[in-house]
């Protein structure tokens, strides 16, 4: 794997297209993306433009929220911000809410943790909406992506953790996911084990953020493609010690390592109140009834932060 000097090298001498410059296919992908009104088939008019398995390298720098996204169109996480402008508008605007609600009933920092950031999607996004945010990711490649993002807009209230978060401090085997870099794993299944495994770091979580004297953690998400029961088991200090809001992915491997409803349900705080997030492309979140067989992503509160709940219900934006 080349050294961080030299990837840091490569990345200044890409040339990335912006807006001006897009050929007029492009243009209409775009468009089309920000037509969140239309009913149905909005994705497959999308996908039939520009399908994204069969996108080669497009590097491209756009707007992201007043901020300045730089992507290629060979990863589907920037073919995603291309065409709808985010990878999970759902996501977003329920993040910015929550930050929005606690820094008007609570006078301290906003402090956010992004574990699985992967390219920085959500970590450039939460730059603007919390005090200070960490960016956990193992995968060296993913790291710069995410540090050119923080040069690129001189952030200076983000750091990123070049390693994961788990139960023990250990070197583990981690599976990346090619051109879909948000399913590198380290949790493969048969076909993912087709590829050819890394070395990276993993380090307890609640042993990290004492020994970095991090202060109290407003809001958590989670997003490392079946790993979570293990990062959570090694946060379980800080979580039932802070007891921030936690928005994360549920999937058939995560349920099986939680092994049960009880078991994901332990891994919170006691009284906890939890969620189902949707959303489709482009459009702000909805929140419904949770149903542990079945979602794919979670919100869980407090149960103290019953006003939350009801600012977020009510705000939807």
């Amino acid at each position: 794997m080349p050294t961080e000097a030299a990837r840091n090298q490569e990345s200044e001498t890409r040339q990335y297209v912006t807006e001006a410059g897009f050929p007029f296919r492009l243009r209409l992908v775009r468009w089309v993306g920000r037509q969140t009104w239309i009913p149905r088939g909005q994705d497959r008019l999308l996908r039939w433009l520009l399908k994204p398995e069969d996108c080669g390298h497009f590097l491209f720098e756009v707007d992201f929220f007043g901020q300045r996204y730089r992507g290629d169109l060979a990863h589907y996480i920037d073919w995603l911000v291309f065409c709808y402008g985010s990878a999970a508008m759902s996501e977003l605007t329920l993040l910015r809410g929550i930050a929005k609600a606690v820094r008007s009933r609570n006078p301290g920092p906003v402090i956010f943790l992004d574990i699985g950031a992967n390219a920085g999607h959500h970590t450039l996004f939460m730059a603007a909406h919390a005090d200070r945010v960490l960016a956990f990711e193992p995968y060296p490649p993913l790291q710069d992506m995410i540090r050119d993002k923080i040069k690129l807009n001189g952030l200076t209230n983000v750091g990123v953790m070049p390693f994961g978060l788990g139960e023990e401090d250990a070197v583990l085997d981690y599976y990346p996911g090619g051109g879909n870099s948000g399913v590198g794993t380290f949790l493969p299944d048969v076909e993912e084990m087709r590829a050819n495994p890394v070395k990276l770091s993993i380090r307890n979580g609640d042993s990290l953020l004492e020994q970095h004297g991090l202060g109290r953690l407003t809001l958590l998400k989670v997003d490392v493609e079946g790993f979570e029961a293990a990062v959570f088991r090694g946060l379980s200090r800080r979580i039932r010690q802070d007891q921030p809001v936690i928005l994360t992915e549920l999937t058939e491997e995560s349920r099986k390592h939680f092994g049960s409803e009880e078991g994901f349900r332990q891994a919170f705080y006691p009284g906890a109140e939890i969620m189902t997030v949707t959303g489709r492309h482009g459009c702000t979140f909805q929140l419904r009834e949770f149903k542990y067989e079945s979602d794919l992503e979670v919100l869980i509160l407090p149960g103290t932060m019953g006003w939350l709940k009801e600012a977020l219900l009510q705000a939807k934006t």
